[in-house]
């Protein structure tokens, strides 16, 4: 056993060393584009440049075609989820019971329809809640500002998408060819799955109105993120705590480059210098199918913490309060987890 349990390991091994120089050449050109989207993001004084980079990050892929087919979809979940939001807003802003009950029937509908549908259709599905709950969370406090934030936040995005595809079709040249979608592995679990993103982020939006916790915005909204991303993965507890290391490390990291390496008044380029070496580690992630769980919590954590923008803000309390509300909210989607699926269910892996 110990002699096999060897061989697969220096198996694994050489593959992985095997893979590497094609693996850094997508993480390095995968960080430039993060670099370019934020760059442009700035120089334009978007509100939270940040999302230009992670869009960045989460529609890359060493498939061309996959990556292309993916930035459609976060195009069409983004503008969807941004009409809803604002939507939201104008309607319930004044009812937090009732803006709360919207936001969990639409994620239930969105998890629901997402587990029956074909990969990227159930990605698009998932970022169009997220993007609901970025906007709708975002613009609660002042909701005559949600059509702004939902602007701002669609431009961020189509930064985002825009330079990730110059990355994919220059430097690695883009092949005629048509791209697939798998299947949904699990569309059997559609009622279960938006039963329990309901009750994930039903539970959250329920805790926040009776704590009015000034984080409870990140809170609520991360409790739904795994849930919607993860609603088909055949594995959900493995990936959903993938995601929960990813996230950990990248809150971490963020923090130490925000904080230690950051300085006041320093500019774009000092700014890229630091972010580079952390960003490539999130491209090395992604390019491996068996690390994009972690990688995808890594680099929304680690965006996030980091804060790149114009005006840089060192405010170490605020950020650890918004950083623990979100961890919070991951550890809401493991349990939910953990409670409404069966434990065969959640531990077997995908053949």
């Amino acid at each position: 056993m110990a002699v096999s349990g060897f061989s697969q390991l220096r198996a694994s091994a050489t593959a992985l060393a095997g893979d590497l120089p094609r693996d850094l050449w997508f993480a390095l050109r995968t960080a430039a584009a993060a670099l370019l989207s934020l760059y442009v993001a700035m120089a334009l004084d978007l509100g939270t440049p940040h999302w230009a980079a992670w869009t960045v990050l989460t529609v890359s892929l060493p498939s061309i075609d996959q990556a292309l087919l993916k930035s459609f979809h976060r195009m069409i979940g983004t503008l969807v989820g941004a009409a809803v939001g604002v939507l939201f807003i104008a309607l319930f802003a004044q009812a937090p019971l009732l803006f709360d009950l919207a936001m969990v029937l639409w994620a239930a509908l969105c998890v629901y329809l997402g587990t029956k549908a074909r990969q990227y259709e159930t990605y698009a599905l998932a970022l169009t809640w997220l993007t609901t709950g970025i906007i709708a969370y975002g613009s609660i406090a002042d909701p005559a500002g949600a059509f702004t934030v939902a602007i701002t936040r669609t431009a961020e995005v189509t930064i985002g998408v825009v330079c990730a595809g110059l990355a994919t079709v220059i430097f690695a040249g883009h092949r005629a060819g048509r791209a697939t979608q798998a299947d949904s592995p699990v569309p059997g679990q559609a009622r279960r799955n938006a039963l329990r993103a309901a009750l994930a982020i039903g539970l959250a939006s329920l805790y926040w109105y009776g704590s009015e916790w000034e984080n409870g915005p990140d809170f609520v909204l991360m409790s739904g993120a795994a849930v919607t991303l993860f609603a088909a993965h055949p594995s959900k507890l493995s990936a959903t705590l993938g995601l929960l290391r990813g996230f950990l490390l990248g809150t971490g990291l963020g923090l130490f480059v925000r904080f230690a390496l950051f300085t006041q008044g320093a500019g774009f380029g000092v700014e890229a210098l630091m972010l580079l070496p952390f960003l490539v580690l999130g491209g090395l992630g992604v390019a491996d199918p068996r690390t994009q769980g972690p990688a995808t919590g890594y680099n929304l954590a680690f965006i996030l913490a980091a804060d790149p923008s114009n005006s840089l803000n060192f405010d170490l309390g605020s950020a650890l309060n918004t950083d623990f509300a979100m961890m919070a909210g991951v550890l809401v989607s493991v349990a939910a987890f953990l409670g409404f699926v069966p434990i065969r269910e959640l531990v077997r892996r995908p053949t």
